[in-house]
């Protein structure tokens, strides 16, 4: 692309899923206009549709809502509902986007959502079908954005009084379709998929039966905001199940009519996550039962959480797929229950077993329309009707200029679509016109008012948030109890505290009522604590004069089966929030430059390309390698399952990455110390041989380090020449193929070394890579007879295709236990495998010439836990590292203006790597987008006259900030303190405070807790 051919600033972002919003703030975050548009009424896509989300279990509403209240907030996005992109003329960089709106029949500026509307002319607001069939489209959840209704005029037959029931005057009777053109540089496809609802798959009732619901309106049953306000309540007569049973792939990995053959990916999660949700809150209570073909639990993590739904909850698992449902009948009566009829996985012997309710587990389908926008943008479609991406650039469609994130590349959960979202904002923001960064944002703010003469005003507001927090705590009588404490003016509860309209009702408040401090009992302040910081701020305040009190976390969450404790104990945290708000301050942040280097560390395909992804947008990179070569373990396979050759693409990146002005690559090169805070890092470095030290100033740091492929001594791995990995065995399929051709009999066994304790999760490339292999090996050899041992074949999404094609060419596959795992012996140049075949129930002996074992990876865990205690970076339990939040933030650090890509952070494929690469310097690109850095103001200060230079503050500082001044005391630079308090607490003069965290606030917070012992 050539500079004079960038002539626009803009995105066209189409989709207002979770992740158009997110590539949305990315995008804006580095200073770049967005324009967001969604077909719907309101923005937030299936997501917001959901009760709970996995491995966390949290509310989807708190994982979604800090997003929403963001995009409706930010000064660079331009939100546009209910509009569709028409026609698309132009190329990258100065595209001509039609936009055609349709009519709301609403000012959204005016309107309040007051529902009068609703309650006066329901048959004008529209509806939406199944169990939530009370909620309005454009209102699908509590509090939406935009915040407003929409009128179906067609269905009114009283426009006038419609008009005049309006007490904001928002209803516009002649409203109208609207076109308009806008100029982009580039557009962003986030257009989601479907739900597959299984009316036209026949055998499972769905639609006549009404205690058989689908994974989805499960959900609407589970949720505080569905039809039944949370209660678990089966259709047919309201009453609660006792039994559940849930059959995964309905629609999915199916052949019969109707049915797609690839695999929804997310599914198997989704099931796992409502049953144990659902044991978690109604304890032994119900019986709940998984009906599973793989239990395809191949995510960050996602293994723990399979183990802990079996052993610590009780969730049964059955392996088999039912074939159809039947009513139960009593004196041809519907009882309600539901038979199911299924073959035994241990014995093959037909069990009939009785539910109270059943739930289809459906997945993703592209709808009818979004293939035909596909078809008309011009851009490549697969057979599914999904975007066709390239497989060493995973978010560019066929026609450059447009990118692709989320379920329309192909399915996926939400950390993987938020991924994917960084990935194409950054691919976006390549075909923009250069921008240098603005500080808009703070010229919008208010003056900042001077509090320091006020007598205390305390305003106390309490989050409902459904189950969260509502369903366990009498969150009324905590608004009651804490406006009777001394100095609070307002006490109210805000519902879902962190939705544009709460957050505006807080700053409305602030100003009527004159507030000079704000305590909020809600979620946790680890993520929600920015919220309300900039909230009040926005209304005059110093963002430091706010207090989170952890409802959710602290207290509901831990005492959900003690509701009376649980509210008492909110009444003591409400009240030491009120005691420590008293004692808060306005405090400044420190405003520094920023340094626009980026240091990576690591050279294999993640570090590559997110150095030449920056290096590409000018950005100076150095680039770590601890070896003497770029290239990593991906510079060792050769092809991928699709046929896409992974070394001539990896040649092509490594001499890219070596020949570009803009990185610096220092092979052989160890990190040794680390200090600053983000956008002023200073890296230390020994580079070569000779151990030569360098130190590296830097804004940002991204860290991919990757993994080892691990060899496990099992099986006679590295004992018989006939034991290979799979990883030996694509060498010998490419160097040695006759070899191969002449072998007569060849058995793989997966999960070798993964899933165990010691290496607890799924190492997510193995499935694929013995399908790939046995692929291979049929090719050169049609008649050879293969057979892979495995516990679950974990070919998630479209790999589905090259399973059943290996199933159709006559490649064998038996399960096997790890209990009973297969037995391996020498056998001369052969290896004899003994395993449990799951029909006949008995031991099966094969003589294989070649026994190729699928190990998979193991984290680097002396890399990582080196540079963890360097960068002050923690770690998950089998060595990988932890990012700061599993759903909202997958790419960030704790740290912040840390990132981490490909398999340093889990295992996955090559073009998953490359996607979270481009991601993580998504993510870098919006940190560097300005010029300064604000530092937080919770930092640690000394009083110089009371300092006795003790040096104990010296020694026990973690990163070596305090130093005895020319004054003869300790002093702190403010950009270097990480505010952890280490030296506050040591001081035996209490000469340091850490501000935010003063010692009169945390002795007020005390003395909160002990007042009623007092």
């Amino acid at each position: 692309m050539q500079e004079k051919k960038r002539t626009s600033n803009k995105v066209l972002v189409v989709g207002g899923g979770i992740g158009g919003i997110k590539a949305s703030l990315d995008l804006a975050e580095a200073n770049r206009e967005v324009v967001l548009i969604d077909k719907a009424f309101s923005i937030g896509g299936i997501s917001i549709q959901l009760d709970r989300t996995f491995p966390t279990n949290n509310c989807d509403f708190c994982t979604l809502s800090p997003h929403l209240a963001e995009s409706g907030r930010q000064l660079h996005i331009d939100l546009m509902t209910a509009t569709q992109l028409t026609n698309l003329e132009g190329e990258a960089g100065r595209f001509k986007a039609t936009l055609t709106t349709a009519p709301r029949y609403i000012d959204t500026e005016k309107c309040t959502a007051c529902g009068e509307c609703y309650r006066k002319f329901p048959e004008c607001v529209r509806f939406t079908p199944g169990l939530d069939h009370r909620a309005p489209t454009c209102m699908r959840y509590p509090k939406t954005t935009p915040d407003a209704f929409s009128i179906d005029m067609e269905k009114c037959t009283n426009k006038d009084e419609l008009v005049k029931v309006c007490p904001a005057g928002a209803i516009i009777l002649d409203d109208g379709p609207k076109t308009q053109e806008i100029e982009v540089g580039s557009v962003i496809l986030a257009l989601g998929a479907e739900v597959y609802v299984p009316s036209d798959l026949g055998g499972y009732g769905y639609g006549i039966y009404p205690n058989v619901v689908t994974n989805l309106e499960y959900e609407r049953i589970l949720s505080a905001f569905g039809p039944t306000k949370g209660e678990l309540l089966r259709p047919s007569d309201g009453k609660k199940p006792q039994k559940i049973a849930w059959i995964q792939c309905i629609g999915s990995r199916g052949m019969q009519k109707n049915a797609v053959p690839y695999c929804s990916s997310a599914c198997c999660m989704y099931a796992l996550k409502e049953a144990i949700v659902t044991k978690e809150r109604f304890q032994n209570d119900i019986e709940t039962t998984i009906f599973y073909m793989d239990m395809r639990t191949f995510g960050k993590d996602y293994e723990l959480y399979l183990q802990r739904a079996k052993n610590d909850l009780g969730i049964r698992l059955v392996r088999c797929r039912p074939h159809s449902l039947q009513p139960v009948e009593e004196e041809c009566q519907y009882t309600g229950e539901i038979e199911i009829r299924y073959l035994s996985d241990t014995d093959s012997k037909l069990v009939v077993e009785n539910y109270d309710l059943v739930v289809l587990t459906t997945g993703f389908r592209i709808a009818p329309e979004v293939k035909e926008l596909g078809q008309q943008l011009g851009i490549d479609l697969n057979e599914y009707g999904y975007a066709q991406t390239g497989g060493f650039d995973p978010v560019a469609t066929s026609r450059p200029g447009i990118y692709v994130c989320g379920i329309f590349q192909s399915p996926k959960d939400i950390p993987g679509t938020l991924v994917e979202a960084s990935a194409a904002s950054l691919k976006a923001a390549g075909d923009l016109t250069p921008l240098r960064a603005t500080s808009d944002w703070q010229a919008e703010l208010p003056p900042e008012r001077d509090v320091s003469g006020e007598s205390l005003k305390i305003g106390v507001f309490v989050c409902d948030c459904g189950f969260n927090i509502g369903s366990v705590v009498d969150v009324n009588e905590i608004v009651q109890q804490a406006a009777k404490l001394s100095d609070v003016v307002v006490s109210e509860v805000i519902g879902q505290g962190c939705s544009r309209e709460s957050l505006e009702r807080i700053q409305q408040v602030i100003k009527d009522k004159g507030l000079n401090r704000v305590v909020v009992g809600a979620c946790s302040p680890r993520t929600h604590e920015p919220i309300f910081q900039d909230t009040i701020r926005k209304a005059g305040l110093n963002k430091y004069l706010v207090e989170i009190v952890n409802l959710r976390d602290q207290d509901t969450w831990v005492h959900a089966d003690r509701p009376k404790d649980a509210t008492q104990k909110a009444h003591e945290l409400m009240r030491m929030g009120v005691s420590a708000v008293r004692f808060s301050r306005p405090l400044q942040e420190y405003t520094l430059p920023m340094n626009k280097d980026v240091l990576v560390v690591g050279g294999g395909v993640s570090g590559m390309t997110a150095a030449l992804s920056l290096a590409d947008m000018g950005y100076k990179v150095h680039l770590v390698e601890r070896s003497a070569e770029l290239g990593g373990v991906a510079k060792t396979l050769r092809k991928t399952i699709e046929g896409d050759d992974v070394r001539a693409f990896m040649s092509d990146l490594i001499k890219r990455t070596e020949q570009h002005r803009g990185i610096q690559v220092l092979k052989q090169a160890t990190v040794v110390d680390h200090s600053g805070v983000a956008g002023m890092f200073k890296t230390g470095i020994q580079v070569g041989p000779e151990k030569a030290y360098k130190e590296i100033e830097h804004g940002v740091g991204i860290l991919a380090t990757g993994a080892i492929p691990n060899r496990p001594k099992e099986y006679l791995l590295g004992q018989s020449k006939a034991v290979v990995t799979q990883l030996d065995l694509q060498d010998v399929l490419a160097e040695t193929p006759e070899v191969a051709k002449s072998w007569r009999n060849v058995v793989m066994i997966q999960c070798v070394g993964s899933r165990v304790p010691e290496n607890p999760n799924c190492s997510r490339i193995c499935c694929q890579a013995a399908v790939k292999n046995a692929l291979r090996l049929r090719e050169l050899n049609p008649e050879l007879p293969i057979m892979i041992l495995y516990r679950d074949m974990r070919t998630y999404g479209f790999h589905e295709d090259y399973y059943r094609k290996a199933r159709e060419q006559g490649v064998l596959f038996a399960t096997y236990k790890l209990e009973d795992k297969p037995v391996a012996t020498p056998d001369g140049d052969q290896v004899t495998v003994v395993f449990t075949d799951p029909i006949l129930g008995q031991k099966v002996q094969v003589k294989a010439d070649c026994l190729a074992l699928s190990t998979g990876f193991m984290a680097d865990k002396e890399t990582t836990t080196s540079l963890g205690r360097i960068f002050n970076l923690p770690g998950t339990s089998d060595g990988y590292f932890l990012e700061e939040h599993v759903k909202l933030r997958p790419i960030d650090l704790p740290n912040p203006g840390f990132f981490v890509a490909g398999t340093a952070h889990s295992p996955k494929l090559v073009c998953e790597s490359i996607a979270q690469a481009q991601a993580a310097a998504g993510r870098a690109m919006t940190f560097l987008a300005g010029d300064t850095i604000n530092l937080p103001a919770a930092v640690a200060q000394v009083d110089g006259e009371i300092c006795a230079a003790c040096l104990i503050c010296v020694r026990a500082c973690p990163f070596d900030v305090p130093f005895i001044n020319d004054k003869g005391y300790s002093e702190i630079d403010p950009a270097k303190c990480h505010g952890c308090g280490v030296c506050a607490a040591e001081c035996p003069a209490k000469a340091i405070q850490l501000m935010q965290f003063e010692d009169d606030q945390i002795a007020a917070k005390l003395d909160g807790l002990l007042e009623r012992m007092c």
